[in-house]
């Protein structure tokens, strides 16, 4: 949609939020004004000038606490977005923009103005986002707080709905999690946002407490606040003028009126015409300001699975690992170039810093770093120059290999495989195994295997299966690693045995010396009793003990892969997460269903892997 459809778009909804807002709020300043008529405006002068030091001082720090977690709110929400924008800039931008927004009225579109004028490189679009996500996660918190605060103090007015309230609330935020995805924020994010609210919303009230006259207690007060600040913003009128103040008298009818409304008058000027004034010259001081560049990106480390890159669920992270993200946690797959850069990255996601299918040396870094550490995997190593097949190790291999050679059964690497009839295997496969997996482990699409070695497996002339292999340089040799491997489910016996022996010879001709059969979780093995193979074997024995089987008839090296997070609470968290990510994985980005029609596969494909848009440093 062009820029100025959109304001076509919007338009019609701004003048009729613009006309509702106006409607309430004139109805609610004459009701106030109604109110007033039998209120001494000396006496509430009076009020004012009676105040003494110690509680406009004390007001004024409240104030301060209030507004300090009111430009989390901000932070909070960029860290969820992943806008790179630094926490103090959006720290001072959400503390301008709400301290604006909340005085002048329309706080939504006043925010997304001052925030597009003090951060620029967001956009005015993205800006008003983020204006709607601070003003809608902020009402759903007013809500879970209110309830709460109902529900714990003894006579609070209507603390019979509190739990009701907050049950939905709850039940919102569940339906939010399960449905959303990744446009939820995590239960990290959340719960920083509950607590900002409660900050902000009891120190609030706190600051106009300390200046109401008399013995009013804090527990009766409270809740008429809370409910008054709920009517305020709901009106939408300029500091919740005329709906605030009537919603106040009305649920404090033996509080004194003047001195109550005394009080009211210099909390705004404390907590709204102070904050305004403050967050305007800030606004207007920061909007010549330019965003400080990021540092150079850390190199990333030497892993074949940085193919994977090009699917687009995992992602080259500038400080220097291939990462994927789940809910609650930032998972680096393999090793990282500095543990340091990878903890503090995670922290400013909101999220755990967690290590996937590390190696052994890298999991003694992870354990002295104070990391829980499980084993998760066993990778199969070959030397493709010394490997053989006539041990006795192999004696099941070579029975495969016999059935698939009387069968007729050839395997080669192919330059440039016939990218149709491979569809067809991987669809056939697809439809017998169910979804391929994803997170860690490749998918089909011929973009992503054109910078691969692919093996094919032809009986006659018909395609029968194929394999495709990773190519790097680590530690400057070359390495193969096993990716995809699709027999057709039709396929004579020894097929996929028959492609992996290709493989290897391919590779020995090169001068490979270390080909890897990739991993097999680590349940595989019945002899491993831990909690993750015993989980394993719940979840997927049979499948599991196959692909073990199948491995371990090549008599490989094998070398156990870890798992490490903070805690073993993250461990079991994020752990779940990548499982759900590994056996349900979103479609392929740019390419959707692996298992499309055969046809559209007959396009050229003319960009490389690593060239599209998704594969940007993050």
């Amino acid at each position: 949609m062009r820029r100025q459809d959109m304001v076509r778009a919007v338009r019609p909804r701004l003048y009729r939020r613009l006309v509702l807002t106006g409607g309430i709020g004139v109805l609610f300043l004459g009701l106030l004004a109604q109110r007033l008529q039998s209120v001494d405006a000396d006496r509430v002068v009076a009020a004012m000038a009676g105040l003494g030091a110690l509680p406009l001082v004390l007001a004024c720090l409240a104030t301060g606490f209030s507004f300090r977690a009111v430009a989390g709110y901000d932070q909070a929400w960029h860290r969820h977005l992943r806008t790179a924008i630094a926490p103090a800039r959006a720290r001072r931008a959400g503390f301008a923009a709400i301290a604006i927004g909340q005085t002048v009225g329309l706080g939504v579109i006043s925010g997304a103005l001052v925030r597009w004028r003090m951060l620029p490189e967001l956009g005015l679009l993205a800006a008003t986002q983020l204006s709607v996500l601070v003003a809608a996660s902020f009402l759903v918190a007013w809500a879970i707080v209110t309830s709460l605060v109902f529900w714990v103090v003894p006579g609070a007015p209507l603390a019979g709905l509190a739990p009701w309230g907050l049950a939905v609330a709850v039940l919102g935020l569940g339906a939010g999690l399960a449905f959303a995805g990744s446009a939820m924020p995590n239960l990290f994010t959340l719960g920083r946002l509950l607590a900002l609210a409660a900050a902000d919303c009891l120190a609030a009230g706190l600051a106009l407490w300390l200046l109401v006259p008399g013995e009013l207690p804090l527990a009766a007060f409270l809740p008429a606040f809370l409910l008054a600040l709920g009517a305020g913003l709901v009106s939408g009128s300029p500091a919740g003028l005329g709906a605030f103040e009537i919603a106040l008298l009305a649920l404090l009818p033996d509080q004194p009126e003047a001195g109550l409304l005394g009080a009211v008058v210099a909390w705004r000027v404390i907590a709204y015409a102070v904050p305004a004034l403050a967050g305007a010259g800030l606004a207007l001081h920061s909007a010549a300001r330019r965003p400080v560049p990021a540092g150079a990106a850390v190199p990333l480390p030497e892993i074949a699975e940085a193919g994977l890159l090009a699917q687009g669920d995992l992602f080259a992270h500038r400080d220097g690992f291939v990462a994927g993200r789940t809910a609650h946690g930032l998972v680096a797959l393999s090793a990282v170039a500095d543990p340091r850069r990878h903890r503090s990255a995670a922290r400013a996601e909101g999220r755990w810093p967690v290590l996937y299918k590390v190696g052994g040396r890298g999991a003694v870094a992870a354990r002295r770093a104070g990391m829980r550490v499980l084993p998760v995997a066993r990778e199969a190593w070959l030397d493709p120059v010394t490997f053989r097949t006539d041990i006795p190790a192999c004696a099941e291999l070579r029975r495969k290999l016999r059935r698939a050679q009387a069968a007729g059964v050839n395997a080669r690497i192919e330059p440039d495989p016939d990218w149709p009839a491979l569809a067809q295997v991987n669809a056939a496969w697809v439809a017998a195994r169910g979804r391929e997996h994803g997170f860690a482990m490749g998918r089909f699409d011929p973009a992503y295997l054109a910078s691969q070695r692919i093996v094919v497996a032809r009986q006659g002339a018909a395609v029968t299966g194929f394999a495709s292999f990773h190519v790097a340089r680590i530690g400057g040799r070359q390495v193969w690693t096993l990716d995809l491997l699709r027999p057709d489910p039709q396929a004579p016996e020894g097929t996929g045995q028959q492609m992996i022996v290709a493989a290897l010879t391919a590779a020995r001709a090169d001068g490979v010396r270390k080909l890897s059969l990739a991993a097999v979780p680590i349940g595989a093995r019945g002899e491993e009793r831990g909690p993750v193979a015993r989980l394993g074997r719940a979840l997927a024995g049979d499948a599991m003990r196959g692909l073990d089987q199948f491995k371990a008839g090549f008599a490989p090296r094998w070398q156990r892969l870890y798992i490490a997070a903070p805690s073993y609470p993250a461990l079991l968290a994020v752990g779940a997460e990548i499982w759900l990510r590994v056996f349900r994985p979103p479609g392929l980005r740019g390419t959707g269903d692996p298992a499309r029609p055969t046809a559209e596969y007959q396009i050229a494909y003319g960009r490389n892997p690593w060239q599209r848009e998704e594969d940007t440093v993050a």
